[in-house]
């Protein structure tokens, strides 16, 4: 079963960098969503791993546009990045989280802790697809370069995160290029742990 799990994950890895940007508009129309996990009746064929692998990139897509666009038009009108999520429901709708009073008085690291309590109880029960946590941050080693970090996670499988470059220029808001780097499962699952 690891195997299978680990063998899933680099093929679901694989579709979607290679297949996904000419099946996007495809897969969200004909696959159905399906209850609970890919893994719900313990085997998986390839085509049902490519078809899993394209939805959840489908929905990871939306889920990052959706959360870098809002959080760009707060910090182009405000200067600042405060720390927001967002989740995809069982049906494909796209929320923001809202903490409360509380959580809108906490520090920008206790919100994302909260953030992440409150996704991965939602996770957990099956009440979500996917999730988007967007902080702001400094580059390692480089003080003066601002980015957001855009943590991501669908239950599929996929976890990552983005790190997109910001900075304002004669008043204008710009981005840099989004890379990618790999990130443990939190919320839906345990991550793998290293032996």
């Amino acid at each position: 079963m690891i195997r299978d799990i680990k063998s899933l994950f680099w093929i679901m890895l694989t579709v979607v960098f290679v297949t996904v940007p000419v099946t996007f508009a495809q897969a969200e129309e004909e696959l159905p969503i399906p209850d609970r996990n890919a893994l719900s009746d313990g085997k998986l064929t390839e085509e049902e791993i490519k078809q899993y692998a394209t939805l959840a990139a489908v929905h990871v897509q939306k889920l990052t546009t959706v959360a870098r666009e809002e959080v760009g038009a707060e910090l182009e009108q405000s200067g600042i990045v405060i720390p927001s999520a967002w989740m995809m429901m069982n049906d494909g709708e796209v929320k923001r989280v809202k903490l409360g009073e509380t959580g809108d008085k906490a520090s920008a690291t206790i919100k994302v802790l909260m953030y992440r309590a409150a996704l991965k109880s939602l996770a957990r029960h099956g009440k979500i697809l996917g999730t988007a946590i967007v902080y702001a941050g400094n580059l390692d080693g480089e003080d003066d370069i601002r980015v957001l970090a855009v943590e991501h996670e669908h239950r599929l499988g996929i976890s990552g995160l983005q790190i997109v470059p910001y900075r304002f220029q004669q008043g204008e808001l710009s981005f840099g290029d989004a890379q990618s780097q790999k990130k443990p499962y939190e919320l839906f699952y345990d991550g793998a742990t290293e032996s």
